[in-house]
């Protein structure tokens, strides 16, 4: 399942970016050479940074590639790490629900109604971002847990 999903969220974010470089060559274009810039691509390289950057971090999260101050975990001792890692997934996992998953959803509403003034979108759309990055989040969090659960279950029948 990992695989499906990781694939999936690469190839979105990959997509995104090739798009986002696309569209900055236009912008330029239409405004150094022609003299006329697009009213569209500004608007549209801002949302679709928020639509990368909230997809893009739930994809590092999930592969472990995110940026993580490390220096105090190892200096713990290696049996209390166990406790420290339970305990640092515990608070993603309140970081998620609380702020992506339930703060995102009172945004989607409140942005119900609302249109953006250049691309004329709905702006629930941008919002919906903060859900999509949340599940994702909730998703590799949950495999984390699960992963590192079997992990130190092996360890202890080892032992």
């Amino acid at each position: 399942m990992r695989k499906i999903v990781d694939g999936i969220t690469a190839f979105l974010t990959c997509s995104l970016m090739i798009m986002m470089v696309l569209v900055a060559c236009w912008q330029v274009f239409t405004r150094f050479v022609l003299g006329a810039p697009s009213t569209v691509s500004e608007e549209f390289l801002r949302y679709a940074l928020i639509w990368l950057t909230m997809i893009g971090s739930a994809y590092a999260y999930g592969k472990k590639k995110h940026l993580a101050v490390v220096i105090v975990a190892r200096r713990i001792p290696e049996k209390y790490q166990i406790f420290v890692n339970l305990i640092i997934e515990a608070m993603v996992l309140v970081f998620i629900v609380v702020i992506l998953l339930f703060g995102g959803s009172k945004a989607y509403q409140n942005a119900v109604g609302q249109v953006s003034s250049a691309l004329s979108i709905p702006m629930e759309y941008l919002y919906l971002s903060l859900i999509v990055s949340g599940v994702l989040f909730l998703f590799y969090s949950i495999l984390n847990l699960a992963e590192y659960f079997k992990k130190h279950k092996n360890i202890s029948q080892v032992s």
